[in-house]
């Protein structure tokens, strides 16, 4: 199997006991926060005080924001899941890459609804397999437009500016990984996943 591949299935299955690490350790340090609150009138200056509370609203944050991700991970759920909606989670996540967000115009448009009846962990984690080597690779000021539909069950990637060769053979390369569920087409202009377990209907 592909090092890289096996790299990217195997943070994937460890992600789970990531986000459990990360809670026990949040929760330590709430703790120790609301012990040092409780105590602030001895400890501390009446002016930190509201530092205090914002500190403490911000770890409730945070807990509120793992448990939120722990649950995705968690998730083996079947749907149906409507593609488009996961492609506007998906290109939320990907725009933590700012060169991707600022620099690459990017749309969505749902020709046909698609409705994926599949675990959402597999869905992601076969968008990842994908999205990993061909959003980094698209030029600045490239357009992507993400099609779904009009044939049944398919997503296509198209770029107005053709990627590098490596990149289409880095794709190509993901075959036999996606297959039975996914087949794959590659070309410089656009990338193709026709998903053959899903429900899909018209608009």
């Amino acid at each position: 199997m592909n090092r890289e591949v096996c790299r990217t299935l195997a943070l994937g299955s460890l992600l789970r006991g990531y986000f459990h690490n990360l809670k026990g350790t949040l929760q330590s340090l709430s703790l120790q926060a609301q012990l040092l609150y409780m105590k602030k009138d001895l400890l501390v200056s009446p002016q930190a005080h509201p530092n205090l509370e914002k500190m403490l609203q911000l770890l409730e944050k945070l807990q509120k924001q793992i448990d939120v991700a722990l649950d995705e991970v968690n998730n083996e759920e079947t749907g149906p899941w409507d593609l488009k909606e996961l492609m506007e989670r998906e290109l939320l996540f990907w725009e933590a890459n700012l060169f991707f967000k600022h620099k690459v115009k990017k749309e969505i448009k749902e020709i046909e609804k698609v409705l994926l009846s599949l675990s959402l962990n597999e869905i992601r984690g076969l968008l990842c397999l994908v999205e990993e080597r061909l959003y980094p690779s698209i030029k600045e000021g490239a357009s992507l437009q993400i099609l779904i539909g009009p044939s049944p069950n398919t997503l296509t990637f198209e770029i107005d500016e053709p990627i590098a060769e490596e990149t289409t053979s880095s794709l190509l390369e993901l075959k036999p990984y996606l297959e039975p569920l996914v087949t794959l087409e590659v070309s410089p202009n656009y990338i193709s996943l026709q998903f053959n377990v899903t429900e899909w209907t018209k608009s």
